[in-house]
Parts: C-alpha cells; structure tokens; sequence
C-alpha cells in the first residue's frame, strides 16, 4: 500500500490536534507536566489513527459501511480527549473546541486535500515529501488567522467560558454528528468524482465551517459581554451601598460639627495655649468640611465631602469648581458611582506621585448649550496618548483594572452622554458629556 495512504489517514488526527492547540493554549490552564502530556498525545493519537486500516481493510467489505461513521466521529472526538489530557477544562469546554478546532481542521481539508492536491494540483500526491510540506503549509496558512481572530478573546476568558451542563453538551454532540455527515458526504461525493464537487463542494466546505466558527466566536464574545454586564451591575450595587455608608459618615460630621459650639465651651477651663490651639485646629476642620459643600444635591455633596476629606489626609490638592446645574435626573447612586470612580482614578494616579506639583485633582462641573460637562482632571508625567485607556493600571490585582471606566462609561450612556479621554500637555483628563433633562 502506497505511503500516501498512511499519510492521509494520520494527517486529519495532526491537523485536528494541531487546530485544538490553537483554541487551548490561550484559553486554558496548562496541566502539570503539560509538554510530556501534548506530546505523547499527539503521537498516540495520530499513531491510533493508523488502526484505520486492519480494522476496515478494502473498502468493498460490508463492515465499511457500517464502521465508517462511528470511525470518524470518534477520531473527531481527538480534540475532546486531547483538551481534557493537557488543560484544565470541563466536557462541555472540551466539546465546544472540539467543535471549533473540526471547523477549523475541516477548512484545511477543504482547501488542501479537497482542492489543491485532488482538483488543482493532483500530481503532488506522487512525491510524498512536497505533499507533506504542502499539508504543513497550507495547516498554518489556516491556523494563523484563525488564532488572530480568536485568541485574545480567548484569553479574555480567564480560563473559564462554558458552564458544566448536560444540556450545552448535547447541543454540542449534535453539532459534531452534523459535521461528521458533512464529512462524509465530502468523502464520498469525492470518491463518485461528481462535476458538482469539483465546481462547488470544497468553496461551500470553506464557507460553511467559517460562517459556524463566526457562530462560536459570537457566542465567546457575548459571553464576555454577559460577564462585564454583570460585574458592572454588581459594581454599581457595592456603589449604592458604600454612598448609603457614606451619606451616614457625613452626616455623623455634620452632627459632630453641630455639636462643636457645645464642645468648645469646655475649653474655658484650658490654659491660654492650649485654648487657641485646640480652637484654630477645630475651626480649621470645621471650615475645610463646610467649604466642600457646594451644592443641593446629596450625591454630590456627600462625593465632594468624603473625596476632599481623603485627599487631605493623604496630601493631595482637591480643587472644585461647580456650577448651578441640575443633576436632579440622574439616580443618587449612579451619581455617586459616576462621580465617584472618576475622581478615584485621578486620585489612584496621583496618589503614586512624590513631586508635591504632580498631587492635584480637578472637578469642574458646567452646563453649556444644553448639555452638562463633568471634567476630572490630574497631572500627568508621561508622553502624549491618544487613546488614553490603554494606559497600565496601578492596582495590586490587574484584573480589576478597567472596570471604573467601564461603569462610567456605561452610566454616562445609560442617562444618553459620552465618555472621552485624554492624556496631553501634562494633564490627564476625563470628560463626561450628558444632555440636560427637562
């Protein structure tokens, strides 16, 4: 029997496993000993392919027939076996790339084996070296953009996508079955060597296997998407409720300087000295919290106070500057949440600087021609950015990193506004646009 046999036999496990890595590798978490694992996987499974031949012999045999089907879905099911063997991952995740890399293995057998080496190019089958070098080739040419396409996505994922379910998994045997007659069909259409497959069967393999990756990719983004969702929900929640704490901290302040007048009649039995000195420290509070309060809005007094407060204990500069607007429309939580996640990353930035000039933070609140303008700015050191939210978070955990603008970005288009930065000329601002309500 003629090596290209063998060779084609062991190619479709290769191109499978090779296309499964492609999925894996930025998604999942590598299992201990993970090279030992991918290698003699690789090879065992691309070796048991090879069983192909004692077990159906001629084709003419009656247990062809028979056997066929079960054959190739079970060298599909490589890429399941093989996901579980290297990476941590649950059955429903194993099958959803097993899914993809067949897609994508199927692409390569289309392109390939279909198109050049039976229609286009049939003479490279007789030296079996370029044929094999034209397999490798044509398997990256697939493989790279594939990877483009899915991989940071993928990674997105944090090692997790698709939930343990009987259900998600027979949706997904369903789908596998359905490619496993697909193949099949191309199989045999080749083999009676119909004009139709010549013409359109290999076009319509490519188009087909890209538009169901395309429904795979969809579903990995929307399943980001869902994620994002809920964090910024369950952000904006912890939101609402540090603003009720907060909103009583200020008012345990407000009492406390209520009652001041009272505590400082005690001070008639201190000494000169130590009279003046308690007096200046006290007006001194008293003066700083009654100069943050600027408006009628509680969210935004409450913000002004609590964010003036933490800047002085920490040296950093808090200038205000707002005018007579009415935020009445937007909820006091989503104000406080909108307001206070963009005065807090300033401050994050700031706060890591030592140069007392580079410890400032700026709120200006406007309105002009019918809209509202919340402008946050801070100084900063580094180079002219266009895109200023790429830049590197300060946060212990970078996986938090984000989520600050992205829940004011969604507020601000929640009440119908736009969120924009910048970072020029030494300062780094965030501006939020609303139109005015009413």
């Amino acid at each position: 029997m003629s090596p290209v046999y063998f060779f084609e036999e062991m190619r479709l496990p290769m191109e499978l496993l090779a296309a499964a890595l492609v999925f894996l590798v930025p998604f999942a978490k590598k299992k201990p000993h993970f090279l030992l694992r991918a290698i003699s996987g690789f090879v065992g499974f691309t070796l048991f392919a090879l069983l192909y031949f004692p077990i159906f012999g001629p084709k003419e045999t009656p247990r062809f027939l028979f056997l066929i089907a079960p054959w190739y879905m079970l060298i599909g099911l490589f890429a399941a076996f093989y996901g579980k063997l290297c990476f941590e991952l649950n059955w429903s995740e194993a099958l959803f790339f097993d899914v993809a890399a067949f897609l994508t293995q199927n692409i390569i057998y289309c392109v390939y084996h279909c198109f050049f080496a039976r229609v286009a190019f049939p003479q490279i089958r007789e030296w079996l070296p370029l044929y094999i070098l034209g397999a490798a080739v044509a398997t990256a040419a697939v493989l790279l953009p594939v990877w483009v396409w899915f991989h940071k996505s993928l990674r997105s994922c944090e090692e997790t996508l698709l939930a343990e379910s009987r259900s998600v998994r027979l949706v997904l045997y369903g789908a596998f079955i359905a490619m496993i007659a697909c193949l099949l069909f191309y199989q045999n259409a080749f083999e009676n060597r119909t004009s139709a497959f010549d013409t359109l069967a290999w076009l319509s393999g490519i188009i087909v296997c890209i538009f169901l990756l395309l429904i795979q990719y969809v579903v990995i983004r929307n399943t980001l998407f869902w994620r994002e969702t809920v964090a910024l929900e369950n952000l904006l929640r912890g939101s609402e409720r540090y603003y009720e704490l907060s909103k009583e901290q200020i008012a345990i302040i407000n009492r406390k300087c209520h009652d001041l007048k009272h505590q400082l009649k005690a001070l008639e039995r201190a000494t000169d000295a130590e009279r003046a000195e308690y007096i200046r420290e006290a007006q001194e509070s008293v003066d700083f919290y009654r100069h943050l309060v600027y408006t009628d809005n509680e969210a935004l007094n409450t913000i002004l106070a609590e964010k003036g407060l933490f800047c002085r204990d920490k040296g950093i500069e808090f200038g205000c500057a707002v005018d007579d607007v009415d935020l009445s429309f937007i909820r006091l939580p989503d104000l406080y949440a909108l307001l206070g996640n963009a005065i807090d990353n300033a401050i994050e930035y700031t706060e890591a600087q030592t140069d007392p000039s580079m410890r400032t933070v700026s709120l200006r609140i406007s309105q002009t021609n019918g809209f509202i303008g919340i402008q946050v700015t801070n100084p900063y050191a580094g180079e002219a950015i266009a895109d200023a939210s790429i830049l590197k978070t300060h946060k212990e955990n970078p996986s938090e990193h984000g989520f600050g603008l992205k829940s004011i970005r969604y507020l601000s288009e929640k009440y119908g506004g736009t969120m924009a930065l910048s970072a020029a000329d030494g300062l780094f601002t965030l501006q939020i646009l609303l139109p005015c309500k009413g």
